[in-house]
């Protein structure tokens, strides 16, 4: 997803050690990939890649996206974002990560702190009480939830959720498949998302705020 305090809050050094401690060494288990091609409207602009790996009540995942926007030949937009996040028992323990939004660097770092948790943006340190999730789109559960961290910018957002009933979706092989669609709702933007009930999250649409419409359909 696309979300001030004096700079006296987690360095990301500390956030990047305690993501290698928790990914580290050990028979790490078999990690599910999602992979999703993203259209600009009709247009093909890149994709975007989730690795997700359960352990028990631990849960690592890495997400990737690569977005670039080309007109008359010239790369107009690029995007590159990658996010590392650890959560224990549902809840965000540790995240790592960063974006090039055309130029514009972001850079996120946070760690869990008692009873709740404490993250570094571009905008300086913010503490969440309770347990937070990201916009985790791969787990359908984060949709309970009223407050998301935005992996990009830091920032904790209120989000609305409603439930839109039964649909089907076009995956990237071009079948339709049966799914239940959720409007996600933050203070710029409305998020439709589709989950199957075999195949998870398989689907997402949003408006850009400029008229055009991001549309991630599932490889399978």
């Amino acid at each position: 997803m696309t979300p001030s305090l004096a700079n006296t809050g987690l360095p990301r050094a500390a956030s990047a050690a305690l993501l290698a401690s928790v990914l580290g060494a050990g028979n790490a288990p078999a990690a599910e990939q999602l992979r999703f091609q993203v259209y600009l409207d009709d247009r093909p602009i890149g994709e975007h890649r989730f690795s997700i790996a359960d352990s028990g009540a631990t849960t690592r995942v890495t997400s990737r996206a690569s977005f670039d926007v080309d007109f008359l030949f010239i790369n107009a937009y690029r995007y590159r974002h990658t996010s590392n996040e650890v959560f224990r028992n549902g809840c965000l323990a540790a995240i790592d990560a960063s974006t090039d939004d055309n130029g514009k660097r972001y850079a996120v770092s946070g760690e869990s702190v008692d009873g709740g948790f404490r993250v570094q943006g571009n905008n300086g340190v913010e503490r969440a009480d309770g347990c937070l999730k990201t916009f985790a789109y791969w787990d359908k559960d984060f949709l309970s939830n009223t407050r998301l961290l935005n992996p990009q910018t830091g920032d904790l957002e209120p989000v609305r959720v409603q439930p839109k009933g039964r649909d089907t979706i076009e995956v990237e092989t071009g079948r339709q498949v049966p799914a239940e669609r959720y409007a996600l709702r933050t203070d710029e933007l409305t998020i439709e998302l589709w989950y199957n009930d075999e195949l998870g999250w398989v689907g997402l649409e949003s408006d850009t705020g400029k008229g055009r419409r991001i549309i991630y359909r599932r490889v399978l």
